[in-house]
C-alpha cells in the first residue's frame, strides 16, 4: 500500500470491514454456526472445503486492522499501537494507555515500513494488561539496542505490580482469619475490610494498631465536625435504626438500603423514590472511602474478569501458563469476594475473601520467582553495559576536545 492510499483511507470503514469478518454474529461465527450445524447432522466432510476460510477471516481481519491503525497512528490516536498489536477498538474502549509506550510505539507504527513494528504484535494468549505491561520494556529495548536493558524495566514493572497488590491480599487473608476467630470464639462482630481509619477515629482502634496512632487519631476524630466524620466514615445512626449494628463499619449496607426502601414505600414512596432513599442511606451508612473501596475493588473486578476473558479457553489458557492463569483467576475471586465483604460483612463474605487473598497472593508469588531471582544479575548487567556507554561517550568527547584543540592550535600556530 503506497504512501498516497494510507493517507486516502478511511479507518474507520476499514475496522469495520474487519468487523464485518469476525465482530459477533458476522461471517466467521456463521461459519462456526456452519461447523457446529453439518457436526450435529454428521455431513461435516461436506464443508470441508469452506475451512481454510476460517483462518482466512481471522488473518484478513487482523490485517485490516493494521492498516487502519497506520492511519489512526499517522493522526495521532494514542490507541494506534494497541489496534495495531490486534486488539479490537472494544478492547481498548476506556482504557488508560501510558504515555511514554504508546508515543514510542505509535512512531514506529506510524513509520509502517521504515521501522520494524513486529515487537508490538500480539503474542498468543497475551491479555490487553499483559501486552501494556511487556511494551514499556520491549520499547526500552527497542531504544537501547540493549535487550538485557528492556527486561530489567519489564521486570521492574512487574515487580511493582507484585509488591503493590501481593501485601495487601495476604493482609486481608490475615486479618480476616484473626478477625472470624474472634468472631467464632467471642461473638464480636465483623467489620467491612477498608474501615480501619473510620475505626481509629472514632475512637475504635482495632488491638492490633499502635497505642500511640490509636490515640491521637482519635483525638484528630474528636476535634472533627460529627457530620463531617459521619460522611467521611459512615453513619452509626442509620446503621442501628436500619441495620441493627452498632457501628457503621459493621453494618451490611444492601440490608440498610432495603430497610429504608420498604419504609419509603410504606410511606407512600414511589418506586423509584423508595429506590432512591434506599440507596442514599446505604451510601450514607458506607460513607465515602468505604463506599469508594467498593467502587475500586469493582472496578478490578471487571478489569481482571476481562483479562481472564481474553485468555480464550480456560483450558488451553492453563496449559500455556498454569501459574499466570491461577493467578489472574484467584484475583478475580478476590476482588469480587473483598467488594461483597465490604458491601455485606460476615462470616462467608469474610472467609471467602480471606481463602481467595492467600490463594491469589502464593499464586502471583509463584508466577513472578523467576523474575525475582533473576532481577539483581540483569541490573547489574544493564549497569556494567550503562557504565561501558558513559565511558564510551566521555572517550568520544575527549577526543572530540583534543581534535578542536589540535584544530585551534593550528589557526594561531
Amino acid at each position: 500500500m503506497s504512501d498516497s492510499s494510507k493517507r486516502m483511507g478511511n479507518p474507520s470503514d476499514i475496522e469495520h470491514l474487519a468487523k464485518l469478518l469476525d465482530g459477533r454474529g458476522n461471517l466467521r461465527d456463521r461459519l462456526d454456526e456452519a461447523f457446529t450445524r453439518a457436526t450435529n447432522l454428521g455431513v461435516r466432510d461436506k464443508l470441508s472445503s469452506l475451512k481454510p476460510m476460517m483462518h482466512w477471516t481471522d488473518d484478513t481481519a487482523i490485517d485490516l486492522r493494521r492498516r487502519a491503525a497506520i492511519l489512526r497512528a499517522e493522526d495521532g490516536d494514542p490507541r494506534a499501537a494497541a489496534l495495531y498489536a490486534g486488539f479490537k477498538p472494544e478492547d481498548v474502549k476506556g482504557a488508560t494507555l501510558p504515555p511514554e509506550a504508546m508515543l514510542i510505539a505509535n512512531a514506529s507504527v506510524a513509520g509502517g515500513d521504515k521501522f520494524d513494528a513486529a515487537w508490538l504484535k500480539r503474542k498468543p494468549g497475551e491479555t490487553y494488561q499483559d501486552w501494556l505491561q511487556r511494551i514499556p520494556g520491549d520499547a526500552v529495548a527497542k531504544i537501547s539496542g540493549n535487550e538485557n536493558l528492556g527486561e530489567v524495566v519489564g521486570d521492574y514493572i512487574n515487580i511493582t505490580a507484585l509488591a503493590s497488590t501481593v501485601p495487601g491480599a495476604f493482609k486481608m487473608a490475615a486479618s480476616g482469619t484473626m478477625h472470624l476467630i474472634k468472631y467464632f470464639k467471642n461473638g464480636t462482630f465483623l467489620k467491612a475490610p477498608g474501615t480501619t481509619l473510620a475505626q481509629i477515629l472514632k475512637g475504635r482502634a482495632p488491638s492490633y494498631i499502635p497505642a500511640r496512632i490509636a490515640r491521637l487519631g482519635a483525638g484528630i476524630g474528636a476535634r472533627t465536625p460529627s457530620s463531617i466524620l459521619s460522611a467521611l466514615g459512615g453513619s452509626d445512626s442509620l446503621a442501628q435504626i436500619h441495620g441493627g449494628k452498632l457501628w457503621a463499619w459493621e453494618a451490611n449496607i444492601l440490608k440498610v438500603g432495603k430497610n429504608v426502601g420498604a419504609a419509603s414505600r410504606v410511606a407512600g414512596a414511589s418506586r423509584f423514590g423508595a429506590f432512591a432513599s434506599g440507596a442514599g442511606a446505604a451510601l450514607r451508612t458506607a460513607g465515602w472511602w468505604r463506599a469508594a473501596g467498593i467502587g475500586g475493588s469493582i472496578v478490578a473486578t471487571g478489569v481482571g474478569a476481562f483479562d481472564v476473558w481474553q485468555e480464550g479457553n480456560p483450558v488451553d489458557a492453563f496449559k500455556r501458563d498454569k501459574a499466570g492463569y491461577v493467578a489472574k483467576v484467584s484475583g478475580v475471586a478476590f476482588n469480587a469476594s473483598l467488594t461483597a465483604a465490604m458491601i455485606a460483612p460476615n462470616p462467608v463474605t469474610i472467609g471467602a475473601a480471606v481463602v481467595t487473598g492467600a490463594v491469589y497472593g502464593v499464586a502471583t508469588i509463584v508466577d513472578n520467582w523467576d523474575t525475582v531471582k533473576k532481577f539483581p544479575g540483569k541490573v547489574a548487567d544493564a549497569g556494567a553495559w550503562a557504565g561501558k556507554k558513559i565511558g564510551e561517550g566521555a572517550g568520544k568527547l575527549a577526543d572530540g576536545a583534543k581534535s578542536f584543540g589540535k584544530a585551534i592550535g593550528g589557526l594561531f600556530g
